[in-house]
């Protein structure tokens, strides 16, 4: 059995493969396993047309970034907070549904199982079943004793001790049903959101900007939907939007989502801003369409906050000192290891 400092030790060499700017000279396995790696991740959108290489290797830096922080000593931070994982005697197999809306989205799951010293037992979604395998190969040519911590499978679950799921809102009704019986988190939909004042730099709205268009929009983190001030100009924000127009004018399924909302809107007379790469309604809901940005005006922040409370919103942007969660412009795409879905804690969840 691997003790925690060895699996986070191995986590640590994995980050270093993992980056796609990581080149190796060493002519051994592990080296021709991040060759094939770096080439997946160019290939990708070969197979699944909205993980376009930006995108991937966007994700990509994303889970280093967690997994090092500023300084390479985020996971044992991470794992100082939990006291009781150096004395974990017992491992359990733990099923994880992995979505498949952005590339390599079960990986935090994966991250806290492997931590806890227990077995992930990963069931792939069909969107994202090419870069998993090469990942976990990694994982165990840099420590073969990894190889009895981790396992994939594109078919059922079967003989777990717990579940973790990940779905749309229709999805989780038959996880509750299929999987209540074990202890479990299973997750819904959820959006990202942010809250302007009007008083965002240039870099600030580049931030947002990420935040809104990165992956498509198809992220849990992706804000979905903004809060402004009376009489905002968008035209700031617009123009940060422009710098994906290289991406998004040449994504035809994007585009094919995008004129079809412009025309549903259109035949019914419903309003909306044209962004030119994206539309922008009026609109309280927190999820909205492929190329559909909602947005609200306010008078009152402490209403916004009181209405940001709620399962529905995954994280929050802002540059002002809200009195819930929140993080910066720019970062919704870029969470820590505390940086739990849906707000619940995994490493927790795992110690019962």
């Amino acid at each position: 059995m691997m003790d925690i400092a060895s699996r986070i030790k191995t986590l640590h060499i994995l980050s270093k493969y993992l980056d796609v700017k990581y080149l190796c000279d060493e002519k051994n396995a592990l080296a021709a396993c991040g060759e094939k790696w770096r080439e997946a991740v160019a290939n990708e959108h070969f197979y699944h047309s909205w993980f376009i290489p930006e995108f991937v290797d966007e994700a990509v830096a994303a889970l280093v970034s967690m997994m090092e922080g500023p300084d390479g000593k985020a996971l044992e931070r991470w794992a100082e907070a939990y006291p009781a994982l150096a004395g974990k005697k017992k491992s359990r197999r733990i099923g994880v549904i992995m979505a498949g809306n952005i590339p390599l989205v079960g990986f935090h799951d994966f991250l806290c199982t492997f931590v806890a010293g227990d077995l992930f037992v990963g069931k792939m979604s069909s969107n994202d079943t090419r870069l998993w395998p090469i990942l976990l190969e990694m994982l165990c040519l840099i420590e073969p004793e990894a190889a009895s911590y981790v396992s994939l499978t594109d078919g059922r679950l079967e003989q777990v001790d717990a579940v973790i799921a990940t779905g749309s809102n229709n999805s989780s009704r038959y996880f509750e049903a299929y999987f209540g019986k074990y202890p479990h988190i299973i997750r819904k939909h959820c959006n990202g959101v942010a809250v302007l004042d009007g008083n965002e730099s240039e870099e600030e709205l580049q931030g947002l900007a990420k935040d809104i268009c990165l992956y498509f929009g198809l992220g849990c983190r992706n804000v979905a939907k903004i809060y402004l001030p009376e009489k905002y100009d968008f035209k700031p924000l617009f123009d940060a939007i422009d710098t994906f127009k290289p991406i998004y004018s040449m994504h035809h399924s994007y585009l094919n989502n995008l004129e079809y909302q412009k025309t549903v809107h259109l035949i019914n007379s419903i309003p909306f801003l044209d962004q030119g790469i994206c539309m922008f309604k009026e609109n309280e809901a927190f999820a909205s369409p492929i190329s559909v940005v909602h947005y609200s005006y306010y008078t009152s922040l402490d209403e916004v906050w009181e209405q940001l409370r709620t399962d529905e919103v995954q994280c929050v942007a802002t540059r002002l000192a809200a009195p819930i969660p929140h993080v910066a412009l720019g970062e919704t795409q870029y969470p820590s290891l505390m940086h739990y879905a849906n707000g619940v804690d995994t490493m927790e969840f795992l110690m019962m």
